[in-house]
């Protein structure tokens, strides 16, 4: 599929949109000022959802001809062994089975990636984790609210160290981690490094005590650091099972283009691309492709 195609569908999305939310504002206008009455905002705010539920097919339709067509191609030039399902996510037990989220009432999981980038098998996806809440008030009625505790993306990485005990590594600030001694042998303890600025900034638990100064060697925390400084977002690092676990909490989607703006190529290559770098920094930075250890092993 081509570029005049992937437009042609982003512009018939964007024509029943604009005619969904013209109507919607014609018949409240016309509500209002006949009946006077501010139920024609709700006759807008319903118009307005209505066009949304009807315009899901062509948006859906656009997204994924938009991905297959420039995300995809991007991803093949970064990734070997690509494995790339838009339409679907990370298993919600991947993430609960660390034991070091809350993983909430409602799960979701778009934009599914398996690739080995030098070397490194490299899996993510974006992640939507929400929370239901209810209240009462003095009268008695209730209502339901999804509260999000954690928007972004969860990434899953080969690392290249062997260690036999659990660590986790939560960027203050974070919000949704916790650790769970659960149906485990070792409890976790909070664990002060030897480099102030770390413990400053990130909370770090652990199974062993001696796992977590052999993994997280000064050089790493330096390279952390850095990361961190670069990413808009919090981190969560987990190390569970001979895998790094990496939560972005940054409230976004990757991969995604709006109906309402030109498909500008140049523009958004470049945009792909950064969304690519964001996972391959990781592998670059914290140097997992370094393989030393695990050769001594």
């Amino acid at each position: 599929m081509g570029y005049e195609e992937v437009e042609r569908l982003r512009k018939k999305a964007k024509r029943i949109e604009l005619i969904g939310i013209f109507i919607s504002i014609i018949i409240s206008v016309v509500v209002g000022v006949m009946f006077k009455t501010p139920i024609a905002f709700f006759i807008f705010v319903f118009g307005f959802v209505l066009t949304t539920i009807i315009n899901i097919g062509p948006r859906k339709k656009f997204s994924l001809a938009f991905k297959n067509t420039y995300v995809l191609k991007s991803l093949q030039s970064i990734f070997e062994n690509l494995d790339y399902r838009p339409e679907s996510g990370l298993k919600r037990d991947i993430i609960a089975n660390t034991k070091m989220m809350n993983m909430g009432d409602r799960y979701t999981s778009n934009d599914y990636i398996y690739g080995t980038y030098k070397g490194i098998s490299v899996t993510q996806a974006d992640v939507h984790i929400e929370e239901e809440h209810t209240t009462t008030d003095s009268d008695g009625h209730t209502q339901t609210t999804w509260v999000t505790l954690f928007r972004g993306r969860w990434m899953v990485f080969d690392f290249n160290k062997i260690f036999k005990a659990n660590i986790q590594v939560c960027q203050k600030g974070f919000g949704n981690a916790r650790i769970s001694n659960w149906g485990s042998d070792l409890k976790y303890k909070k664990v002060q490094m030897e480099d102030e600025d770390f413990n400053k900034r990130f909370r770090i638990f652990a199974q062993d005590e001696h796992d977590a100064f052999y993994i997280l060697t000064p050089s790493l925390m330096e390279k952390i650091k850095r990361v961190s400084e670069s990413i808009n977002g919090r981190l969560l690092f987990c190390f569970v099972d001979n895998k790094l676990h990496i939560g972005l909490q940054n409230g976004k989607d990757s991969f995604e283009h709006g109906i309402f703006k030109k498909i500008n190529e140049e523009k958004v290559i470049n945009e792909i691309s950064q969304d690519i770098k964001l996972i391959t920094d990781f592998v670059d930075q914290l140097n997992l492709d370094n393989d030393l250890f695990r050769k001594e092993v």
